[in-house]
């Protein structure tokens, strides 16, 4: 087993005994951790050897449980704090109230986008072109080219040369992406109009600290028929630019805090 191999593994191991003690607020006890987990005993016992030390997880004097530690309790309290998708969560909502079509939250990640909120409006026909957890990479799709559109010069040559198979896949070049951020400085926001999934669009801006940083993009989806340029221009992207400049503004509050 090479050294990378050992790392991932060990750390797959941790990640099965979290989710072991999380269904199990009350702790358990070494048998019950083998048991649930699946490992050895000499297995379970190393790992949670090793995740003590770091204060991942500590075990009761008295009943000899296992429990989750106060390390983790602090992750989860910086996660909560950060946690963009929780931040947006009302704007969104309103969103979809005001659009009654499906609204999106993406935010990037390495040179890709991940879907991490998504809120539906009343309309009947519902545009789910994605998924909470779903990736793509930046540039195909509404969201994904507000957040590539919004990044540097360097940045985004350094993503066309690494996604440029990925972006194939979706049948997008260079080209074609050259062409969606010149529209996107002209317009102010990002489209895509049919290109992706047939029959539907949406339309995106980014969300941007006042430090500058990317960190998110709403994006808006329907059906072709509803994403007219005159509402596009008139109603959505406005409504869009004004729930980015309030997730915005609660980032900066949480950074600054």
């Amino acid at each position: 087993m090479t050294e990378i191999a050992a790392i991932t593994g060990s750390i797959a191991r941790a990640a099965r005994i979290i989710d072991v003690l999380t269904a199990a607020p009350e702790g358990l006890a070494l048998n019950q951790i083998v048991e649930r987990s699946g490992f050895s005993k000499t297995t379970a016992f190393r790992v949670l050897a090793n995740m003590q030390e770091v204060g991942f997880i500590y075990q009761d004097p008295e009943s000899r449980r296992y429990l989750l530690g106060h390390k983790l309790a602090h992750i989860a309290q910086v996660a909560t704090r950060s946690n963009i998708a929780g931040m947006a969560g009302r704007g969104m909502e309103r969103l979809a109230k005001l659009s009654e079509d499906t609204v999106f939250l993406s935010v990037p990640e390495g040179a890709a986008a991940i879907c991490v909120a998504r809120a539906t409006g009343a309309f009947p026909i519902r545009t789910l072109t994605l998924n909470i957890g779903d990736r793509r990479p930046l540039g195909v799709g509404a969201g994904a080219l507000a957040l590539f559109c919004a990044m540097g010069d360097e940045k985004r040559e350094a993503v066309l040369r690494v996604n440029r198979n990925w972006m194939a896949e979706y049948g997008i070049t260079a080209k074609d992406l050259q062409a969606s951020y010149d529209a996107y400085v002209a317009n102010g926001y990002a489209a895509n109009i049919g290109r992706i999934v047939a029959g539907t669009s949406a339309v995106a801006v980014p969300v941007i600290t006042r430090s500058k940083r990317v960190v998110g993009a709403l994006a808006l989806g329907a059906i072709d028929a509803r994403m007219t340029k005159t509402r596009i221009e008139t109603e959505l992207v406005p409504a869009l630019r004004k729930e980015a400049s309030l997730l915005a503004r609660r980032m900066d509050e949480m950074e600054q805090g």
